[in-house]
């Protein structure tokens, strides 16, 4: 057991009814016990210097004490058997059997009753052995008395004080033994407690409420001794047989196994593992997913498998599914792979409202150049991609591309976006799509990273924030999920929208709408559709260039935010998908999936 087990004080008080030859016979009894931590106590007294004669137990007192050769003799003898000496003073007359027979002598106790006799503390006071350890009984004193007390005792020289508790009334009411004081006292004073109840020893209570006292903080405890009860005339009442010791120290052990050890054992570890609930498939999960607590459910189950904790750990890092997961199947590290994650920018030259926009100047470069060096800034990304359509026109947007070995031209369908991504990531072996389209020339990395990352934690399909400035965001979307639509829907042909197939469809997508901090958020127009968007981009980038910041989302609010004269300049015109109410009704009834 790595906790040593409390001390056991064993008080032999009257319970020899004044036979030396019984005496020696209990002290014999004590000796025996298998009990390590044990120690013995008498109560050494005079009945001339302890009471009056007319007090009532005078003629009792004269009947149990003993002279002080017997005293001196009974102390050599058990010294000898090697247990640790307690003696219980009363008055001078054990005070100076005390000072004299002081070096085989373990503790002393200062009763309640006894605790401010001045003859007794100045005895005290010659004690050559300062060392010896002092419990003081403090039953009936208060907080300060006892803070009183201890000042006084240490006056003397004694710096190892225990307080004890209990008090010897007989019969002694289970409610009248004081645990409740252990906390209290442990809360106020350093010192150790120890506990002494007198309840009745017949009751099996008796074997138990050294045990509370243990669970609420005592650390020694106190009982008396009897060799038998029936046959004992003093101190009977509250005194254990030497066999119900043995019971009083096997429970107190088991008390300390229960309380002892690791704060995991090995075999609360072993069980753990065989018996706990784990995250099972709930049903198939295709390659290239992100699995989030829809996916899962949980069982125990004779399958290895990691938690969920482990699960979002590894896909905190931008990990997604290597392999098909069949339903009811345990989910290992081996599971996963880094995603391969690509920014993918839509384009096209057939811009109606303002005529090339794509290859417009804003600046030193075409707003397409400043989209996609803007989407080269964010982190965590293996390519970006501008996906155009195979429209003869459209070829001219391969020579705006910034030259970076992760800038990669592809042309696809014309009119469904949705496939054109499709194909896009299978020819470029991407798994997770950054979707921003080519009229945002500062669409923001800042923004693009919350996302990111926001996606992977939550297992999501879709992601996007809730609130942003147009022209700002962007949107995290699965390879999968892009699938999925197809595979409903057949043909995208409103997938310039790709957002409504998704946010219409809650039913067949994890969808993960995100808030963002309100430092990205505004309400200014940054994308480019109208003469106006451009006129406002040339007047920003002008003042970022005077003030000599870089452009950046932070700067941009900056500037816009000092200067409300060039917010003006667009802030009129309001996005389609947004008022059109034709367009927002056709909307909502092509990209809503009916399932079959």
């Amino acid at each position: 057991m790595s906790e040593s087990l409390p001390e056991v004080i064993v008080e032999i008080a009257n319970s020899h009814d004044g036979n030396q030859n019984s005496f020696y016979e209990i002290i014999d009894e004590i000796v025996k016990f298998p009990y390590q931590n044990k120690s013995l106590k008498l109560q050494i007294f005079s009945a001339e210097t302890i009471a009056l004669k007319d007090y009532e137990w005078y003629e009792t007192y004269k009947k149990i004490t003993f002279n002080e050769i017997f005293w001196e003799r009974l102390l050599d003898y058990i010294h000898k058997r090697k247990i640790k000496i307690w003696v219980d003073i009363f008055d001078i007359f054990g005070a100076n059997i005390v000072i004299k027979k002081h070096k085989l002598i373990h503790g002393i106790k200062i009763q309640a009753s006894v605790i401010e006799n001045i003859e007794v503390r100045n005895l005290l006071r010659k004690l050559k052995n300062k060392k010896i350890q002092l419990i003081l009984n403090i039953s009936g004193y208060s907080i300060l008395k006892i803070k009183n007390f201890l000042d006084d005792f240490r006056s003397i020289g004694f710096s190892n004080i225990i307080l004890q508790i209990g008090f010897q009334k007989f019969p002694t009411k289970i409610e009248d033994t004081g645990l409740q004081k252990i906390k209290e006292l442990k809360k106020i004073f350093p010192n150790s407690i120890c506990i002494a109840d007198h309840v009745d020893a017949a009751d099996s209570i008796s074997l138990d409420i050294p045990i509370f006292a243990l669970s609420l903080g005592a650390d020694l405890i106190e009982k008396h001794i009897c060799l038998n009860r029936d046959n004992t005339k003093y101190d009977a009442f509250s005194s254990l047989n030497p066999s119900e010791f043995y019971e009083l120290f096997e429970k107190i052990e088991n008390f300390y196994k229960s309380k002892t050890g690791s704060f995991i054992s090995k075999n609360e570890k072993d069980y753990l593992s065989k018996s706990i609930q784990i995250p099972i498939s709930k049903s198939d999960i295709k390659t290239g997913s992100i699995i989030s607590a829809d996916d899962l459910i949980y069982r125990r189950s004779s399958q290895k498998g990691i938690n969920f904790n482990e699960i979002k750990k590894i896909q905190s890092n931008f990990h997604i599914t290597n392999q098909p997961i069949s339903k009811n199947t345990s989910i290992k590290k081996t599971f996963f792979s880094k995603a391969r994650i690509a920014v993918i920018v839509a384009g096209r030259m057939k811009s109606q409202r303002l005529k090339k926009k794509a290859i417009l100047a804003i600046g030193e470069k075409s707003s397409i150049t400043w989209c996609l060096d803007s989407c080269l800034k964010f982190p965590n990304i293996d390519k970006v991609i501008l996906a155009t359509s195979t429209l003869e026109e459209d070829l001219i947007l391969e020579d705006y591309l910034p030259n970076d070995p992760r800038m990669f031209f592809f042309q696809g369908e014309p009119d469904d976006v949705i496939s054109r991504y499709i194909e896009a990531c299978r020819i470029n072996e991407i798994d997770v799509i950054i979707r921003v389209t080519a009229d945002c020339p500062f669409v923001s990395s800042e923004i693009a990273t919350i996302l990111l990352r926001e996606h992977f934690a939550k297992g999501a399909d879709y992601t996007a924030p809730l609130e942003f400035a147009v022209g700002t965001n962007c949107e995290i979307i699965n390879l999968n999920a892009l699938e999925k639509v197809i595979k409903y829907m057949g043909k995208a042909q409103l997938s310039e929208y790709m957002t409504w197939y998704f946010q219409n469809n809650p039913k067949f997508f994890k969808l993960n709408l995100v808030h963002l901090p309100n430092t990205l958020i505004r309400d200014y127009r940054l994308t480019l559709d109208f003469k106006e968007d451009l006129q406002m981009f040339e007047r920003m980038l002008s003042e970022l260039k005077k003030n000599d910041l870089e452009v950046n989302l932070s700067n941009i609010y900056k500037i816009l935010d000092e200067n409300p004269n060039i917010v003006k300049i667009n802030s009129h015109i309001k996005l389609k998908y947004k008022t059109d109410k034709n367009l927002i009704s056709r909307l909502n009834m092509e990209t809503k999936i009916i399932s079959k």
